[in-house]
């Protein structure tokens, strides 16, 4: 890794997946038969892991199941290592195919991504040709290249496990306890994450950027910290003075957010425009009746477009102290009718609608009857 690498880092647009092009340009120039660099990360929760990083764009028709690590022999072998293994996608357990992202490739070097002791996913390089002549110095080199990958997805981790931590504390530390703690936030974030998947092959997201909208989910209603238990916790709709009272909760949650990233330091984190997106924009119409600013259509970011859909499924389909949950089809013929009256996102509803299989599926696994 020299000093052009380093330079050619600091010049490239400030994501994630820009710097791992870079990386895996600079990579091609030693080792020309690795063709695809991607990175998948491991969700503790759901024993699952989840494209995350690619160099390279390749069509993701829907929502995939992810990939579930310990009732796999050979991956939950691989993560408990420090060093890659060299995987051909032909020959080896049908397992390795889940790697395989670009179509022409027939084999993969995997490197397990560690922070600390604790596993957290794979670094991925595809090769086309035959890897039979990869030598133990072309070795060498993918594990340096996939070392300094895992430092910089270790160093954006750790920011937004700070942030989360900062907002999960403070819900704790005030008591916050209204019907909306807990696993909604789990279930939202994951709902976040079906309709944002659905929608990346039209509006071309990385998967970087999905899995920052199911990360981020989780923030979009912070602001509640600061609205009164009364309120918060009423066994019945609010009358218009409460609900006056209840609105103030996004510009709160705008302040509460700035002060964190402020306070830690984190004014200059990555994807810092989303989070504030989704905590400021997730009540706002698409016929500008929403709040706090009245946006329209597409001045409402995409990913609070998202969130407002994810939310809004949850709120419907659960318990709440003034009604009963609905059922999966009557919530989404609500939100066909939001839809049609100009509320909702079209192509956001439509992808519940398309995906109501593996909405249920999140009902089922991360209802509050398993609390």
């Amino acid at each position: 890794m020299d000093a052009k690498v380093i330079s050619l880092l600091a010049n490239k647009p400030d994501t994630l997946n820009g710097r791992l092009q870079v990386l895996h340009e600079c990579l091609r120039q030693s080792l020309p038969q690795i063709t695809h660099s991607s990175c998948l990360l491991y969700d503790e929760k759901t024993d699952s892991l989840k494209k995350f990083l690619s160099s390279h764009h390749f069509t993701n028709d829907g929502y995939e199941d992810s990939l579930r690590l310990k009732p796999n022999q050979a991956l939950f072998t691989l993560c408990q290592q420090e060093e890659g293994k060299l995987v051909f996608f032909d020959a080896d357990e049908p397992v390795w195919q889940h790697f395989k992202q670009d179509p022409q490739s027939h084999a993969a070097f995997i490197i397990p991504i560690k922070q600390g002791q604790r596993f957290i996913g794979f670094v991925c390089f595809e090769m086309v040709s035959s890897p039979d002549n990869l030598t133990d110095p072309a070795k060498i080199t993918l594990s340096l290249y996939g070392q300094f990958i895992s430092m910089m997805i270790n160093e954006e981790l750790s920011l937004v496990n700070t942030l989360l931590a900062t907002v999960r504390a403070a819900r704790d530390f005030t008591d916050f306890r209204d019907f909306e703690t807990g696993l909604h936030l789990d279930r939202m974030a994951c709902y976040a994450r079906i309709i944002a998947t659905h929608l990346a092959k039209k509006h071309r997201l990385s998967d970087e950027f999905i899995e920052h909208v199911y990360l981020f989910a989780r923030l979009h209603d912070i602001g509640k910290i600061g609205i009164s238990d009364t309120i918060l916790n009423k066994p019945g709709r609010l009358d218009d003075d409460e609900r006056s009272i209840m609105k103030t909760h996004v510009i709160k949650g705008i302040d509460m957010l700035e002060q964190v990233l402020n306070d830690y330091n984190l004014v200059d984190m990555r994807d810092t425009d989303m989070m504030r997106n989704i905590v400021a924009c997730h009540h706002e119409y698409i016929d500008g009746s929403g709040y706090p600013k009245g946006l329209k259509g597409d001045e409402i970011p995409l990913e609070a477009r998202i969130a407002t859909v994810a939310d809004i499924f949850d709120a419907l389909t659960c318990q709440r102290p003034y009604k009963k949950p609905w059922p999966l089809d009557d919530a989404i013929a609500e939100l066909e009718k939001m839809q049609q009256a100009n509320k909702l996102d079209a192509e956001c509803v439509a992808a519940v609608r398309e995906n109501k299989a593996e909405f249920e599926k999140v009902m089922k696994e991360l209802s509050d009857d398993k609390k």
